[in-house]
């Protein structure tokens, strides 16, 4: 590998690494977060089918049935309450939260806007204070940051120029390479979450229906289906749950707010031909605002620990 470009190895690098790191962090325990509660939903599905099949099984099989509904069962609530009890799914929360505080400071300082329209020394020292402030909300939590630096990744086409360099950051490379592509993230995102919200409302729905099949077969002809309506409900509110639909809704709405927001500012500029600094302080106020009201939200709309033996609750419900 060559030497960095003249003016890379910068105050600003080094910012633009701590968002790297934070985000890296935020990605792993967001995975992690996601693979204990998938775990958590198969071992309550789980108990759900061996607690319908023990009641209805021949008595030399339904003890043995019975048992593994139990222990499926409480290997469930287990692994629920070690997500809630760890605090992952909160922190991979905090740690996006900071990652995009110190972007955004980044991109600030790059173009000079507010408090960094000072001295390059003053204005490197702001940057550091001001991404060590943001990044203290998460150590005090006990957060770490992971170790994810631009010169190990082959480079990172979103990081800003600095503004000390002979090739200082446009208003056309910020247009394009945040304001867009924050907009293209926001019509993805929302996309996503629109499919897989509707294809969890499916599941349920189907689970639900189930439910109601079985339990019309139990009054017409045979008892022995009344036992699948408690485990068919019991998983359909397990699958709403663990799918966060009403967060999934809350994403959807926030998603297209912002990619609406973004577009009105991108067609301001193109009217009124904003300087660098209102372009970015305008963004970069918006994208904080955004991220300042997604922080509690999200918090408020955690996975929960299913209790064993009870059927599991969507949240905001």
């Amino acid at each position: 590998m060559g030497a960095e470009p003249e003016g890379r190895n910068t105050r600003l690098r080094q910012a633009w690494d701590a968002y790297r790191g934070w985000a890296k962090a935020a990605r792993d325990l967001q995975s992690l977060t996601q693979r204990w509660n998938l775990a958590a939903l198969v071992c309550i599905i789980a108990a759900a089918v061996f607690g319908a099949i023990a009641s209805v099984a021949p008595t030399t099989l339904s003890a043995w049935v019975a048992g593994a509904a139990a222990v499926a069962s409480a290997v469930g609530a287990y692994l629920g309450r070690q997500v809630v009890g760890a605090g992952e799914e909160a922190q991979w929360i905090q740690a996006r939260a900071t990652a995009e505080g110190i972007k955004s400071e980044c991109y600030r300082y790059a173009a000079r806007a507010g408090g960094y329209a000072v001295a390059d020394a003053d204005a490197a020292k702001a940057l550091a204070a001001n991404s060590a402030a943001i990044a203290k909300q998460a150590t005090d939590k006990g957060l770490v940051r992971a170790d994810n630096p631009v010169s190990q990744s082959g480079g990172d086409k979103r990081e800003p120029p600095d503004p000390m360099t002979k090739d200082p950051m446009t208003k056309d490379w910020y247009v394009a390479s945040r304001i867009q592509d924050q907009i293209d993230y926001y019509r993805d995102a929302r996309a996503r979450n629109q499919a897989a919200a509707g294809q969890l409302w499916w599941v349920a729905f189907a689970a639900g229906l189930a439910a109601v099949a079985f339990g019309a077969a139990g009054i017409a002809s045979a008892p022995r289906f009344a036992p699948w309506i408690g485990a068919m409900t019991t998983i359909a509110a397990a699958i709403a749950a663990y799918g966060l639909i009403d967060r999934r809704k809350y994403l959807i709405g926030s998603y297209a707010a912002m990619q609406s927001s973004l577009e009105q500012i991108l067609g301001l500029d193109t009217a009124t031909q904003m300087s660098l600094a209102d372009l970015v302080t305008t963004t970069e106020d918006l994208l904080d605002s955004e991220h300042k009201a997604w922080l509690p939200q999200m918090l408020g709309m955690q996975h929960q620990p299913p209790q064993a033996g009870q059927q599991p609750q969507q949240q905001g419900q």
